[in-house]
């Protein structure tokens, strides 16, 4: 049988010349995966021209024209179309983009199969606003059935793909848990994290792990911190996050669709990629019944569901594990067997290459 040529396209690169955020490691990491079961090359978008080869995984980026309206996540380019040329199948990891238009659109009339995961974010300027551009993909590979949602009409072929975890790097380590609560993520008003700082506490320590893209929120979290044991660590490596994982006693994500400021976001989570990653490494997880995280989460085996904008519930349940370890290890043992079972990345890549291989053109 011939083996699939693929491109993973992503308009922003992971890492230094792009961003550290879920979006761009995701496909980062399905692209790395990938290239262990198939011919795979990953097509991004950056500043300058740049081709090369990381072990079996071949990158290609492209300069922008453009950024429409100054959106990172919505660059105007062509040039990259040239990476898929050769190519079997293409898989776009953004959706309200131009990238993907144009993808969707090469796909097309060069008979390739082409697959769309919304990982979220994008632009305001994209075809999706005047035709339904999942329809003319060849199917929809989403994060999860919650994400499915977003596309209620579209009569594409469906399939839940999930993400993963690196379980040779995100793994429990060799000591015990320091009673400590850990929160890791963008430093957002819909993560809730006001919420988690007022259910805590305040002889129990709490580490809030990520960058502030909201200074007005990041100086309103310092300010519920006092007088609590409350450690904020805005520059974490994944050396340095990994290492927290390990030693914490429960990491919490606590997100909402109503914020303190009265927004409303719609899509708080789509997939919950660092609940993924504590429970890879034997650390139980809390989360809000927002998005996707119920089915993350086995509600009272790997860890506990609570209601969002709920401070009481939270408290309470921060309790369980800080009060009880015992039930804290045993749910931490059943948080990493699931994370092994279905959560990783060769996983991932298994249900992708099962739905190209059967999707149609």
């Amino acid at each position: 049988m011939k083996r699939l040529k693929v491109a993973i396209v992503y308009p922003i690169p992971f890492g230094e010349e792009g961003s550290y955020g879920g979006g761009e490691r995701y496909a980062w990491e399905l692209a790395r995966a990938m290239s262990l079961v198939a011919e795979t090359v990953f097509v991004t978008i950056g500043q300058k021209r740049d081709s090369r080869q990381l072990g079996r995984l071949q990158v290609e980026m492209h300069p922008w024209i453009t950024l429409v309206r100054g959106i990172r996540i919505n660059p105007l380019a062509l040039g990259f179309l040239r990476s898929l040329a050769g190519v079997d199948v293409i898989h776009c990891l953004s959706y309200s983009t131009l990238v993907t238009d144009l993808c969707v659109l090469f796909a097309r009339t060069t008979g390739k199969r082409v697959f769309i995961t919304d990982v979220g974010g994008g632009g305001d300027v994209s075809l999706k606003y005047w035709v339904d551009v999942a329809s003319f993909s060849s199917g929809l590979l989403l994060l999860s059935e919650f994400a499915g949602r977003s596309f209620p009409a579209c009569p594409a072929t469906r399939h839940v793909i999930y993400g993963g975890v690196d379980i040779q790097r995100f793994r429990p380590g060799n000591g015990e848990s320091t009673g400590k609560v850990l929160f890791v993520g963008r430093l957002l008003p819909h993560k809730g994290v006001n919420y988690l700082i007022e259910a805590l506490d305040p002889h129990t320590p709490l580490v809030v792990v990520g960058r502030p893209y909201h200074q007005a929120y990041f100086q309103y979290l310092q300010e519920l911190a006092k007088g609590k044991d409350v450690t904020f660590v805005t520059d974490a490596n994944d050396q340095r996050i990994i290492a927290e994982y390990q030693s914490s006693t429960v990491a919490v994500l606590p997100s909402v669709y109503n914020d303190v400021y009265g927004n409303h976001c719609a899509v708080p989570e789509l997939l919950g990629l660092t609940l993924l990653e504590a429970m890879a490494c034997g650390t139980p997880v809390i989360c809000t019944s927002v998005g996707s995280m119920p089915e993350i989460v086995e509600h009272g085996v790997t860890g506990i569901v609570v209601p969002p904008n709920d401070i009481r519930s939270l408290s309470e349940a921060i309790a369980r594990f800080t009060e009880d370890p015992v039930r804290a290890r045993a749910m931490g043992r059943a948080s990493h067997a699931r994370v092994q079972h279905l959560f990783t990345w060769t996983r991932t890549a298994a249900r992708c290459l099962q739905a190209y291989e059967g999707g149609a053109a």
